[in-house]
């Protein structure tokens, strides 16, 4: 394509929605930490070399940060004085461990992530007028950037929150109030290999811990807020097919007209077609994604329950306000994840219902037995699923709480 047909390709898309609006949040935050999630057909796609470096960058840090928390629990772990601390820490490095899971998990299916983009980006609706107006792409995207905002911006707080608290608190402390007792102090609980107090290497161990912190935290958002973005626009599609079937009416002449019907028929073909290949990429969808989900179970049931045992120990107002935004946290990603997937649920079981409010009782035997088709098809629950151990709905979300709460209970009773 040349310079001269881009440009209008472009012009003519302005004032419309694209794929691309869908997806910039998280290959935004995906950029930051150095991955390129699927293979991009953009002209401002980033150069793979230098987030290559950036990604390398990051582990090494991870790498380190990991090494000095860990040393922690190995120290004080039967210390029942630092029980806060050691808690604390395994939240961290769970934190930590989950998040680049999650993105090694993404870049493992990287060409199975680019080809569902491909597709998805291939029956994404035209820019003109008409044909977004019939996808209601603008309302999607609206819902999509309301969550994959206010999810993105619940983390990042979180993060800000447990990196600057102590040293905002420092300097008020040092400069404000001139306290003698002022001390400087880490982010998080670690073993550093250096004496940092007193001297400018302090800043150096301070900046690594909150590089690795944004990194680890970013890992998370990226990940679910694509989930979020594929997800929002299969249900676009499902509901699209919906409206599409329930207001399918045959042609009056399509009795006498073998043109006609033959048309309708086709009509009806292409709607079932349509069908197969949102099934379809709703499979490689979990195929991708299903780890991801599964880690996110797992791993916020352990954290809940870790920090909900911290907030019974009678802590300070800043450690209990600390606690309560990861727990916050933490059930508000599993509780999206169940609202996204009870989303797809309910659009892939409206596909049968709008299948029978149609007109099927004015076709023929061969229009009749092809509609059949599509509502079998449709009888099979379409839903995010966290590998093959778990369907994902809003079931899911009360199951995860009483496990966490049992899980609570355990590590209650141990304590005392």
């Amino acid at each position: 394509m040349s310079a001269n047909q881009i440009a209008v390709a472009d012009k003519s898309q302005e004032g419309y929605v694209t794929f691309d609006d869908f997806m910039s949040l998280p290959i935004f935050f995906y950029h930051t930490i150095g991955v390129d999630p699927y293979e991009s057909t953009g002209s401002k796609s980033v150069p793979s070399r230098w987030l290559y470096v950036i990604f390398i960058m990051h582990v090494i840090n991870i790498a380190f940060n990991f090494g000095a928390e860990t040393t922690v629990i190995v120290l004080y772990y039967d210390d029942m004085e630092s029980i806060v601390d050691v808690c604390m820490t395994i939240c961290y490095l769970g934190h930590d461990i989950v998040s680049l899971l999650k993105i090694f998990s993404v870049q493992r299916q990287r060409a199975k992530l680019s080809a569902l983009v491909r597709e998805m980006e291939s029956i994404f609706p035209a820019p003109n007028r008409e044909e977004q107006r019939k996808y209601q792409v603008d309302y999607y995207l609206r819902r999509c950037r309301f969550f994959m905002r206010g999810f993105s911006g619940l983390y990042l707080f979180l993060v800000v929150t447990y990196s600057f608290y102590v040293y905002i608190k420092y300097l008020i402390q040092h400069w404000i109030l001139e306290s003698v007792d002022a001390e400087k102090a880490m982010p998080y609980y670690s073993v550093s290999p250096w004496d940092w107090h007193d001297n400018w290497s302090y800043y150096v161990m301070y900046l690594i811990q909150v590089v690795a912190a944004y990194m680890t935290t970013t890992g998370h958002i990226s990940t679910d807020i694509l989930i979020y973005a594929v997800n929002m626009q299969l249900v676009m599609h499902f509901d699209y097919l919906s409206r599409e079937l329930s207001e399918f009416r045959l042609n009056k002449q399509s009795k006498n007209d073998e043109k006609c019907y033959v048309k309708d028929l086709n009509l009806l073909q292409d709607l079932i077609a349509y069908h197969n290949k949102l099934l379809s990429l709703s499979d490689v969808t979990n195929s991708v994604f299903g780890l991801p989900l599964l880690l996110n179970f797992l791993t916020s049931s352990v954290m809940v329950c870790f920090v909900g045992f911290q907030m019974t120990l009678g802590l300070s107002v800043y450690h209990t306000v600390k606690l309560a935004i990861f727990l916050l946290s933490a059930v508000t990603e599993i509780y999206l994840i169940c609202y996204f997937s009870d989303l797809l649920i309910v659009a892939s079981e409206g596909v049968a219902s709008a299948a029978y409010e149609m007109s099927w009782f004015e076709g023929d035997q061969r229009f009749k037995k092809m509609l059949v088709l599509i509502t079998l098809r449709a009888q099979k629950i379409v839903c995010l699923k966290a590998t093959i151990f778990l369907d994902i709905s809003m079931e899911t979300m009360t199951m995860f709480l009483k496990m966490s709460y049992r899980l609570f209970c355990v590590i209650r009773t141990m304590y005392q």
